[in-house]
């Protein structure tokens, strides 16, 4: 019998071990749905079915061993040419893998395996190895001719191309408007020797470096300074590998969209190919968390309401075969998200006239703003173009998830759409939230913190500086920066939750009569603004923690930092201060 912590040990490395093993199992089975004769894949999902029942076994978990085992028998049948993988096939052993899952996440829970049985999917294995003998032709048409396909497709290395024609086979939750699959996400994660013993040289740097630091104290006072700035340059090198430690590629939950699609696909009775792009761009592994299910919406409302039926897409001219790519890449500490379709496009008078429905906007706006703010109005709770409500969207729930995701990592969102030519959504999100190069300012006698990336510049005013670059427009006090008026919006009256247009008199005097006015302008997306501050402090790295329960609701804060007099700052939630101020053009 294992000691208690021996036996932890063996528990986190099963959970480990399946967890990527059952990832592999379902990228290959998807795979195979565009190529079912290919053995290598074949192979490589048998062995890892094998390993996930052994695990099972030498675990004690007996029905789990039984369904894995019943899934093994299947797949050693096509492994042989005794069967040809087909469409039942798919679903029934991603169905095994979904049991699995959630039999992984009770344990982990409980402790023990769930006292029900899966005889009938066990039974329904059984009735596909005897229903089914070798055929001459293949399961799957993808397309009445090749051509239809074009060279692209059929040489596709990064998608998944899929022909479904069996819409009633059950389905992943994962399709469901706001459901998820159980969570796969690891709380743990491996390193190799290379960057354990990395850390432990750092470790032993700074050691070392203390030990002179007391010294020196007690000794040679007048060379501390020098000290200290050894031992924060190292400090700096074991925050920056530790950081590296965190990022992980984007292509680690990209898999598993690959699977929503193909789920999409049978429930819509259309035909797409999901093609990745940038899978190896790095992102801290807690935005990767924060960002997972609002690509998914993206996802699921582009297969959904952006991909056209096969019909409907040859009477266009179209490939029959639409595609979503999902695309990557880091840029400056900004990682650029990319979701596009080729599908019908966003109808912008139908979303005006939502709009206006919905008195989102008055008419004066709706003839006057920009196609890409009306597409904006998608995000908002409640609003849905979608004729009909279907099981996996049209509800108006989904898309508001997206804008929230973005507004807790400090992210910002572009839409652009043509009709019968597709959509894009363009994102922008920091590459880590754990240290954040950030510009410290003073309001209402508390200190703030403002991400770099979104500082165009910091402006002081004096006295008679202040009447002559300050004027009432538009509802607004306007700042005059370089030639141009830009909305000024104040950080005191947002944080005290005042509507910064109201009472525009007693503001513009407020701001006039003022002996120094500090102004932090800021961009996000085209959006610039002036940010009035008390005071500008200087620019610092912030090592920034998730916010405390009780602060979670405030959507202008975005994380929180300890400074080095004790005192804690939090971190502005930049898009956010537009929302608030209702200052977007």
């Amino acid at each position: 019998m294992f000691d208690e912590e021996t036996q932890k040990e063996l528990m986190q490395e099963f959970f480990s071990e399946n967890r990527e093993a059952l990832d592999r199992i379902e990228q290959g089975i998807l795979h195979l749905e565009s190529d079912p004769f290919e053995r290598q894949t074949l192979n490589n999902i048998f062995r890892d079915m094998h390993t996930v029942k052994g695990n099972c076994r030498m675990m004690g978990f007996t029905r789990l061993e039984e369904l894995t085992h019943a899934a093994e028998t299947l797949l050693d049948q096509l492994r042989d040419g005794t069967l040809i993988f087909n469409q039942k096939m798919s679903s029934a052993l991603l169905g095994v893998l979904d049991s699995v899952r959630l039999s992984l996440q009770k344990i982990n829970q409980q402790g023990s395996e769930d006292d029900k049985p899966f005889h009938t999917q066990i039974a329904n294995l059984e009735k596909l190895l005897l229903e089914q003998k070798i055929k001459e032709t293949m399961p799957f048409e993808f397309c009445e001719n090749d051509q239809e396909m074009g060279a692209d497709t059929k040489n596709q290395k990064k998608g998944f191309m899929l022909h479904l024609e069996e819409p009633t086979t059950p389905l992943s939750s994962s399709i469901g408007n706001g459901a998820e699959t159980p969570n796969t996400t690891s709380d743990s994660i491996r390193l190799s020797i290379d960057r354990l013993e990395t850390l432990l040289n750092l470790v032993s740097e700074l050691s070392s470096t203390f030990n002179q630091l007391k010294y020196i104290i007690a000794h040679n006072p007048e060379q501390i300074e020098h000290i200290l700035e050894g031992h924060g340059a190292q400090l700096y090198r074991l925050q920056e590998e530790i950081l590296q430690y965190r990022l992980q590629p984007i292509g680690h939950i990209w898999n598993s969209y690959h699977r929503l699609v193909r789920d999409l696909a049978v429930a819509t009775g259309k035909k797409v190919v999901l093609d990745l792009e940038g899978e190896e761009t790095e992102v801290d592994r807690q935005i990767l968390v924060s960002i997972k299910e609002m690509l998914g919406h993206i996802i699921r409302n582009a297969v959904d309401h952006g991909i056209e039926p096969p019909e409907n897409r040859t009477d266009k001219g179209k490939p029959i075969i639409g595609r979503v790519t999902l695309t990557a890449q880091q840029k400056h500490g900004q990682i650029y998200l990319e979701i596009a379709d080729d599908g019908r496009g966003i109808d912008v008078e139908k979303v005006r006239k939502k709009a206006l429905a919905q008195e989102l906007i008055t008419p004066d706006q709706a003839s006057e703003m920009k196609e890409s703010d009306l597409f904006k109005l998608i995000m908002t709770p409640g609003f849905s173009t979608a004729d009909q409500v279907s099981k996996i969207s049209g509800r108006g729930t989904g898309m508001d998830v997206v804008q929230t995701a973005l507004d807790k990592v400090g992210g910002s969102l572009s839409i652009s759409s043509t009709p019968d030519l597709g959509t894009r959504f363009c994102m922008r999100i920091p590459q880590t939230m754990a240290i954040v190069m950030a510009l410290l300012v003073k309001s209402s006698g508390e200190t703030y913190a403002i991400p770099q990336v979104n500082i165009v510049e910091l402006i002081s005013f004096y006295k008679e500086e202040i009447q002559k670059n300050i004027e009432g427009k538009m509802q607004y006090p306007m700042v005059r920066v370089r030639h141009k008026l830009l909305p000024l919006i104040s950080l005191e009256k947002t944080l005290a939750c005042h509507d910064n247009r109201c009472n525009m008199l007693h503001e513009m005097k407020r701001i006039q009569t003022k002996q120094a006015l500090h102004v932090v302008v800021l961009q996000v997306e085209e959006n610039i603004f002036g940010l009035e501050v008390e005071k500008i402090l200087e620019p610092s790295s912030l090592v920034i923690k998730p916010l405390n329960r009780i602060f979670s609701h405030i959507s202008i804060l975005a994380g929180m930092t300890v400074l080095p007099d004790g005192t804690v700052s939090f971190l502005l939630n930049v898009p956010e201060l537009i929302h608030l101020n209702g200052s977007e053009k």
